[in-house]
């Protein structure tokens, strides 16, 4: 294949590069980068040349970005990112850039999708895909076959350009539909270093709630399209065949949404033979016993409840769950013999010592109840109410560092916590619960 500006092109080569964590922690287990696999795919599927590297496996090495870059001389490097890879992700595109300056750099991913006009103000940056990142990013590669035009540019949905110094943002995208989300590209990636390796994608469009503390709904729009259940279940059988994957885990935020499809994923589960077990996410109050019960049946053995705060007053502005249905959902899922674990956050913006005490209080009767817990530390990410409407909320946003928003620092503190007193009453907790701060 000849370059871009060749005049014959079979294809365009393409480098797709997963942005490190720059801290590794029990937070940052390492999962395999779905959303950058499903645009490798979705380009191999129309001709192109992909390598994919995830630089939380290889290691945020310049040298061995060079090489790769080296030895491909790609046409176009895609940089997926997240808030606190950014900084990285930045790094990587200046790297390439030094490399050869004509090669274009498209860059995805949460950060890129809620800052699309931060992001293009980096010198290094070419193109932003906003949102679902597969079409978007098959026709900049077609757009770039001819020649980048401006108004081949202005053409794609979903995508953000420069033109004449300045950031053009394009009409959002419609979403795939449901039934043309294809598989992802897990053959480009080492799915023997993972901790959580075989990973499966059930929905697009992320979760209907808009709890102020996520940017999903505003990443998604809620717009929650669910896939064939025969497609997940010939994708499991694949990792099954070519993987020897024994568990799977269904990464959508909330897989127990729909209750009557849930229950035909179940009947294929058990339908097709395959002797695995799985593991998904869900709310406290997306579930029932009759539920758990089933799911147990079809080999559920690990469930996450997102439960957040103990203190109701907190939940009913930030979540709408109540804590004894968040403590029911815990105890019927453990006498069903799922391993239970309960996310929780601290602070909020309206909790003050009282309402900590209530949360720590209650993250006992979790514990108790049979309930791991998880616990991370507040964090106004852009596209969330914290990070928007901060001031009104009597947030204070401490660092202007992304590297720092990994829910392992205390980045903000509230109207009735310093940052101080938010450390030292968590560690305090932690200790007293028997974790470290952020479990």
């Amino acid at each position: 294949m000849s370059r871009i500006s060749g005049a014959e092109v079979f294809g365009v080569r393409v480098l797709l590069l997963q942005a490190p964590v720059s801290i590794r922690s029990p937070h940052s287990k390492l999962s395999p980068p779905l959303g950058l696999a499903y645009v490798a795919q979705y380009l191999i599927d129309r001709g192109h040349s992909i390598e994919l590297l995830d630089l939380n496996v290889t290691g945020f090495n310049p040298d061995r970005i060079k090489s790769r870059l080296k030895r491909m001389r790609p046409d176009l490097v895609g940089v997926s990112s997240h808030t606190e890879t950014y900084p990285n992700a930045l790094a990587i595109a200046e790297i390439v850039k030094e490399h050869d300056p004509a090669v274009a750099i498209l860059f995805g991913g949460p950060h890129a999708s809620i800052l699309p006009q931060e992001v293009l103000a980096h010198p290094a940056v070419d193109y932003v895909a906003i949102g679902e990142g597969e079409q978007t990013a098959a026709e900049l590669v077609q757009a770039l076959e001819g020649g980048a035009r401006r108004d081949a540019l202005a053409a794609i949905a979903g995508l953000g350009y420069k033109a004449d110094g300045e950031a053009r943002i394009n009409p959002a995208r419609e979403p795939l539909d449901a039934a043309d989300i294809g598989r992802p590209a897990r053959q480009l990636l080492s799915i023997e270093f993972y901790e959580d390796a075989h990973n499966v994608l059930t929905s697009r469009g992320g979760c209907p709630y808009r709890c102020p503390f996520c940017s999903a709904s505003q990443m998604w729009g809620g717009r929650r399209r669910m896939r064939p259940v025969e497609h997940i279940i010939n994708e499991i059988r694949e990792l099954v065949q070519d993987y020897g994957a024994e568990r799977v885990f269904f990464v959508d935020d909330i897989l127990t949404l729909n209750a009557r499809w849930l229950d035909r994923l179940m009947d294929a589960i058990e339908d097709s033979g395959l002797a695995i077990s799985w593991g998904c996410a869900t709310r406290v109050d997306r579930v029932s016993p009759q539920m758990l019960h089933r799911m147990a049946q079809t080999g559920c053995t690990a469930i996450q409840f997102g439960i957040e705060s103990g203190s109701q007053e907190v939940l009913d502005s930030v979540k709408g769950i109540r804590t004894e249905d968040a403590l029911e959902a815990v105890r019927a899922a453990v006498a069903e013999g799922i391993n239970v674990a309960c996310s929780f956050m601290v602070p909020f913006p309206e909790d003050d010592e009282e309402t900590l005490a209530q949360s720590f209080e209650f993250m006992r009767e979790i514990q108790a109840a049979g309930g791991r817990l998880l616990i991370s530390m507040t964090t106004p990410f852009p596209g969330t109410m914290y990070y928007d409407q901060a001031d009104s909320l009597g947030v204070r946003i401490l660092s202007d560092d992304w590297r720092m928003f990994d829910c392992k620092h205390v980045v903000m503190e509230t109207r009735h916590l310093s940052a101080e007193r938010i450390e030292s009453l968590t560690e305090a907790m932690a200790s007293n619960l028997g974790l470290s701060k952020t479990a």
